[in-house]
């Protein structure tokens, strides 16, 4: 029995939930007992003591894992870029325009602050300077800021985005078009875990493999799948989710260095300066799997 966790019910958790859905787990060999523990000290904690083997927890926490000891390593990536939506108030509909005006996100260092100062750094606006941002909370306290006033934009993710469309806010900028590097889906395990059971990685990465095969694939069982997990009954909705991530996913998993370097260099603990993608990546799994031929099967 494999003990494996996802972290948030947003449709980035929805590989694992594929998997063991469509039975890839099962066809590789693992039986996989799939739960949700929340990313950073929840499932770091769960690693540690063995309740975890496998997560599907993103690249900050697996990074701030081996930074405090635990050894932790990125064995794959369902995703190696930011994906967000800016949206403004209708009246702004230039980067230009955003000039002097204020954008919402989570909170500052937050992954929808680092998204959009890193886009409209490269559009040319300078951040704290050109433009300002502003936590407010979660992703609806940001769309309620854009509603009030209180902001002039907000980096959104899904579902917001779907909701934003709606209410007839202006899509800016599409922050994943711009391919900035993030490990924003990596997939890792512990030292310990890796030696004492290299196999499972083997056969936990073929299995996601697959389940990115048949998310690209098969529109209305990932619509399914990710209803039933999310527990949203809206089929508009969970449509517009399964389109805007399926042109997101890596199908090859590999860890991008880039990825995992922008990772690192927005994580605060000290020993972050030194620390380089290699340490923290264990490449073998992914080698393996471009190389077995395994993903060229999934493709005929």
């Amino acid at each position: 029995r494999t003990r494996s966790a996802y972290s948030t019910l947003a449709v980035n958790s929805s590989p694992s939930w594929l998997a063991l859905e469509g039975g890839y787990f099962r066809e590789q060999r693992l039986e996989v007992e799939l739960q949700r523990i929340s990313s950073g000290a929840p499932v770091l904690a769960a690693m540690s003591n063995g309740e975890v083997e496998v997560t599907q927890a993103g690249g900050a926490t697996l990074v701030l894992g081996y930074l405090q000891g635990l050894n932790t390593k990125i064995i794959g990536s369902t995703s190696n870029v930011m994906d967000s939506v800016v949206f403004t108030r209708p009246e702004i509909q230039s980067v230009e325009g955003l000039r002097g005006k204020v954008i919402a996100v989570s909170r500052l260092k937050s992954l929808s602050d680092v998204a959009g100062r890193m886009a409209l750094q490269r559009l040319g606006l300078q951040p704290d300077v050109d433009v300002f941002f502003r936590g407010v909370g979660g992703q609806p306290e940001m769309l309620a800021a854009l509603e009030t006033g209180a902001a002039d934009g907000a980096v959104l993710g899904m579902p917001l985005i779907h909701e934003a469309r709606q209410r007839g806010f202006y899509e800016l900028l599409d922050i994943t078009a711009l391919r900035l590097p993030f490990a924003q889906g990596a997939i890792g395990a512990t030292q310990r875990v890796l030696d004492e059971r290299p196999e499972l990685a083997d056969r936990y990465l073929r299995a996601i493999a697959q389940a990115l095969h048949r998310l690209q694939t098969d529109r209305e069982f990932a619509i399914q799948v990710v209803g039933k997990y999310s527990q949203v009954d809206d089929r508009e909705l969970l449509g517009a989710t399964v389109d805007y991530f399926r042109p997101i996913v890596q199908p090859d998993l590999y860890p991008e260095r880039a990825a995992v370097q922008t990772v690192i260099d927005l994580e605060e603990h000290p020993g972050a300066r030194t620390l380089r993608p290699e340490d923290v990546t264990d490449h073998r799994f992914a080698d393996r799997l471009q190389r077995s031929g395994f993903l060229d099967t999934l493709r005929r």
